[in-house]
């Protein structure tokens, strides 16, 4: 096999069918096939090209449209959870990153319809509840995040004047919508990134064990899956993140997950039990070695550093599958 990076073009309607989701639950349709080309050699990550207009229409009956000759990275979904699903381009997820990815990029609806349309485009082509969860709550609180605000706009015209008279100048008022950028989590910053990790490890469990039901162990027990509850909880967490409010608080973050595989092998917990917040273990500094696999840990004092010793930081920015598959 040659080393060199190709350009590899695929219809991908060929080798991905939409499948009808698994329950009665109408989560919307995909209007056409996904056609495009990828570029592997693309930088800092692989690309896809439509080769077509490419349309959903999501359960409310709103059009979701992504323009031929339109280009995606798949960065609307932050790399360090690719490892959850192989990669944006991966099998069933291709359809909804692809629109997720542009209506990131363009910021003409709201983050939380958009990232709720994921969840929608995900459930639509047969993604299991549970992982459709995890990845909606995934992109809500790790990806970017707007909002659309009425503003009133005050426009000012004017005419040059003649014979050496002053312009004449008239004001028009308009309501329109502005776009408002909110903090991002910066999964740059180890310690951040460590913590995130940790949380969304447990979210995935406590996912998988309860079949999608339960989205999380927090000190009040736990929290419903459902999907306000998820966008919620979202909110929660991204501010918990952006401002590193577990720090200071370490119960913010609720029940943890500092298994040594990660994102990269998730795994029920012990027993397919959920764990409770009152009996979970405290990472501390003078606890650290302990073995937890499987058992939920709360944050304690000196927390943070220990996990960023135990999760393997480095490997959630390697290749996803797909970009391994493709680089011979």
């Amino acid at each position: 096999m040659g080393s060199q990076v190709r350009t590899v073009a695929v219809s991908v309607a060929m080798i991905l069918s939409v499948c009808p989701a698994a329950s009665q639950e109408h989560f919307g349709t995909f209007l056409d096939q996904l056609q495009g080309t990828f570029n592997i050699s693309a930088q800092p990550r692989p690309t896809f090209k439509l080769r077509q207009t490419f349309r959903f229409r999501d359960p409310n009956g709103l059009l979701w449209s992504t323009p031929a000759d339109v280009e995606v990275d798949g960065a609307s979904i932050p790399q360090p959870f690719w490892s959850v699903i192989g990669g944006p381009f991966e099998g069933q997820y291709i359809n909804a990153s692809v629109i997720h990815d542009h209506y990131c990029r363009t910021r003409e609806r709201t983050a939380h319809d958009t990232h709720r349309n994921f969840y929608y485009g995900m459930r639509a082509t047969g993604v299991p509840t549970w992982r459709a969860n995890l990845m909606y709550w995934a992109v809500a609180t790790f990806g970017p995040s707007w909002k659309l605000e009425k503003r009133v706009v005050s426009k000012q015209t004017c005419t040059p004047g003649s014979a050496g008279l002053a312009p004449t100048c008239t004001s028009t008022s308009s309501l329109e919508n502005i776009l408002v950028s909110s903090p991002g989590v910066d999964l740059s910053d180890p310690e951040i990134l460590a913590a995130a990790v940790s949380k969304t490890n447990a979210v995935a469990k406590t996912l998988l064990t309860s079949d999608g039901a339960i989205l999380d162990v927090v000190s009040g027990g736990t929290v419903p899956a459902d999907l306000n509850t998820i966008a919620a909880s979202a909110e929660t967490y991204r501010r918990v993140f952006a401002n590193k409010e577990f720090a200071i608080a370490p119960n913010r973050l609720g029940v943890l997950s500092v298994d040594s595989e990660g994102l990269s092998k998730i795994e029920p917990w012990a027993g397919n039990r959920l764990p409770r917040f009152e009996e979970a273990a405290v990472l501390t500094t003078e606890n650290p070695n302990v073995q937890f696999r499987n058992v939920g840990v709360r944050a304690g004092t000196g927390a943070s550093d220990i996990l960023q010793q135990r999760i393997d930081l480095k490997s959630l920015s390697g290749q996803s599958k797909f970009e391994l598959r493709y680089r011979q």
